[in-house]
C-alpha cells in the first residue's frame, strides 16, 4: 500500500509494532518535502519580522531536503536583496532556474537586481568624482578642504537618488548607508550625516575608518570641533598612515589653536586682539559652516565690547547666513541695532527679537520667552525714542557710552559751536551756531543726570523730563539752566579736577578771550 504524501510509514523496519522504526530509536520520520515546507514557512515568518540572516538560513535548509523547491531559492534571493548581497541573490536564482529555465517569476526578480546593480553602479561612479582645482571654491578658508574627495552639489544630488532608490529595495544594507553619508555631506546636509553615522556606529560600525572620517567631517562642520579631533585620533591609532584623517587633523589642530588664542585675549578683556585672532582663524582652511558661524559670533562679541556696532551687525549678519536658527547671533545683532539708534535700526531689533522669540517658542524654552518679551519691549521704547530728539547723536556719542565719554564728547562740541567762536560769522552761521549750542546743552543736560538720563532711555518725552511723575526717579539736574551759564559751569568743574584755573572761565577760557594753548574764539 502506498504511504501518503507527508506522513509516517507505520511499519518500515517490519518489526510489527507499527512505529516504522526499529526498537532503539522510536522518533517518528518526517518526510522530506514536509519538513522543507515547514523551513520556507519560517523563512516567511522571519523576512515579515525583517531577520533577513534567519531567513536565509532557513531557505538553505529547506533546499537542502528539496533541491527543486522554487520558492524557497525565490525567497531566499528576495530575503539576500533585501540584505544588499546583488550577485548572491543572482547566483541563487540562476540556480533556481536550473529546475525551471522559464519561471515568470525568477527572471522578473532577476530584472530588478539587475537594474538596482545599475543604479548601484551610477552612484559609485557619481560619487567617485571630485571637484577639479578649477572649479574648487578657491577662497582661503576652503580651497584645499575638506581632504578628502567629495563630488559636486550637482553630482552628490544624483548619486543620491539612485542610493534612495537602492536603499528603498535593501532596506538591511548597512554598508551602503556610508555612501549615502558621503552624498549628504557633499550636499552640506551634516545633521542628517550625522544621524546615519550614529546609527551606523550603534550597529558595530566603529572600527569602520571611513564612516568615522566622514563623522568627524560632519561634526566639525555642525562647530563640534572637540569631538571632530577625537574621532580623528581614533582612527589614527589603528590606522597611523590614514593620510586623509592626518591632513584632516593637521587642519582642525591649526584651526583650534587659533580660536583658543581669541578666546584667551577676550577672557583677558583683550578684545582688540581677540577679534584680530577670530579674523585670523576665519581666514584658515577648514573654517566652514557652523564653526565660521561661530567664530563670527565670537568676534562680534569682541566689537561690542569696543563698541564697534556696526561690526557687531556685519559678523553677526554673517553668523545668521550660516545658521539660520543661531538664537544667540540674533539677539546681540538686535542689541546693537538699538545701540545705534536709528529708526530703522530699531525697527530691525523688533524684527529680530520677533524672530528669536519663535526660536525659542519652537523650543519650548520658557525662561528666554519671558526674557524676549522684555527685550521686545525694550526695543519698543528705542523705536519710539528714535523718532525723537536723539541726544547721543546729538553728541556724537553711542548708546553705551561713559560718563567720561559723554564729557569728553560734550566738551568738544560746545568748544565747536560755541557763538563766541563764531562771532565774525554771518548772522546765518550765527543762527545756526546758537541753535546748535543749545541742543548741545540740553543733550548734556539729560544724559549728565542719571535720572533724567534713565527716563529718556525708557521712553519718556524730553517736554516729560522735569515731571516728577513721568517714568522713574525724581526730578534734578540742571533744568531751564541757561546753555552758556552750564557750560560755564562744566568748564568750572573740569579746572577745578585738574586742580585749578588762570582767571575768568578755567582754563583761562573767558568770552571773547583765550583757550588754552593760545586758542582764541574770533
Amino acid at each position: 500500500e502506498d504511504v501518503p504524501e507527508g506522513k509516517m510509514d507505520t511499519d518500515e523496519d517490519g518489526d510489527g509494532d507499527g512505529d516504522g522504526d526499529n526498537d532503539k530509536d522510536k522518533t517518528p520520520k518526517v518526510d522530506n518535502e514536509i519538513l522543507a515546507t515547514y523551513y520556507n514557512n519560517r523563512a516567511a515568518a522571519s523576512t515579515m519580522i525583517l531577520q533577513y540572516d534567519e531567513a536565509v538560513s532557513d531557505c538553505d535548509e529547506a533546499i537542502k531536503l528539496k533541491a527543486s523547491f522554487l520558492k524557497a531559492y525565490i525567497r531566499k534571493a528576495k530575503a539576500q536583496v533585501c540584505l544588499g548581497a546583488l550577485s548572491e541573490a543572482t547566483a541563487t536564482l540562476n540556480r533556481s532556474a536550473i529546475y525551471d529555465p522559464n519561471n515568470a517569476s525568477i527572471m522578473q526578480q532577476k530584472s530588478e537586481i539587475e537594474k538596482l546593480q545599475e543604479r548601484l553602479v551610477l552612484a559609485r561612479d557619481l560619487l567617485s568624482k571630485s571637484l577639479s582645482s578649477t572649479s574648487r571654491d578657491t577662497s582661503k578658508s576652503t580651497s584645499t578642504f575638506p581632504p578628502f574627495p567629495l563630488p559636486s552639489m550637482r553630482d552628490a544630488s544624483q548619486a543620491l537618488k539612485q542610493l534612495t532608490l537602492v536603499i528603498a529595495s535593501c532596506p538591511a544594507w548597512r554598508e551602503i548607508l556610508i555612501e549615502k553619508t558621503k552624498a549628504l555631506i557633499a550636499l552640506h546636509k551634516t545633521d542628517e550625516a550625522y544621524t546615519i553615522s550614529t546609527n551606523l556606529i550603534r550597529s558595530n560600525y566603529s572600527n569602520n575608518s571611513t564612516l568615522m572620517l566622514y563623522r568627524a567631517y560632519a561634526l566639525h562642520t555642525m562647530g563640534n570641533l572637540d569631538d571632530a579631533m577625537k574621532h580623528l585620533r581614533q582612527i589614527l591609532s589603528t590606522d597611523p598612515d590614514n593620510k586623509a584623517a592626518f591632513a584632516f587633523r593637521k587642519i582642525l589642530k591649526a584651526l583650534g589653536g587659533k580660536k583658543e588664542e581669541g578666546d584667551t585675549f577676550y577672557k583677558a578683556r583683550r578684545f582688540d586682539e581677540a577679534a584680530q585672532a577670530y579674523g585670523a582663524a576665519l581666514d584658515l582652511t577648514g573654517c566652514v559652516a557652523m564653526y565660521r558661524a561661530k567664530l563670527y559670533f565670537n568676534r562680534a562679541c569682541a566689537h561690542a565690547n569696543l563698541r564697534q556696532h556696526d561690526n557687531v551687525v556685519l559678523d553677526c549678519t554673517l553668523a545668521i547666513r550660516l545658521d539660520k536658527e543661531y538664537v544667540k547671533a540674533i539677539m546681540r545683532r538686535a542689541s546693537s541695532y538699538i545701540l545705534l539708534g536709528e529708526e530703522e535700526h530699531c525697527r530691525k531689533a523688533m524684527q529680530d527679537y520677533e524672530r528669536a522669540f519663535g526660536l525659542a517658542e519652537k523650543r519650548g524654552d520658557d525662561t528666554q520667552q519671558k526674557e524676549l518679551k522684555r527685550k521686545m519691549k525694550e526695543a519698543q521704547v528705542a523705536l519710539k525714542r528714535s523718532k525723537q530728539k536723539d541726544f547721543y547723536k546729538t553728541l556724537g556719542v553711542t548708546r553705551d557710552a561713559t560718563e567720561s565719554e559723554i564729557k569728553k564728547h560734550y566738551r568738544k562740541s560746545a568748544l565747536k559751536w560755541h557763538p563766541d567762536r563764531h562771532a565774525n560769522s554771518t548772522d546765518e552761521e550765527k543762527a545756526k551756531a546758537e541753535k546748535v549750542f543749545r541742543e548741545i546743552n540740553l543733550a548734556y543736560e539729560v544724559l549728565s543726570d542719571p535720572s533724567k538720563k534713565a527716563k529718556y532711555d525708557s521712553g519718556v518725552d524730553v517736554e516729560d523730563l522735569d515731571n516728577p511723575h513721568a517714568g522713574q526717579g525724581c526730578q534734578g539736574g540742571h533744568a531751564g539752566v541757561d546753555p552758556n551759564v552750564m557750560f560755564e559751569m562744566f568748564m568750572r568743574q573740569q579746572s577745578a579736577s585738574r586742580g585749578g584755573g588762570r582767571g575768568g572761565m578755567p582754563g583761562g577760557f573767558s568770552r571773547g578771550g583765550a583757550m588754552p594753548g593760545g586758542f582764541r574764539f574770533g
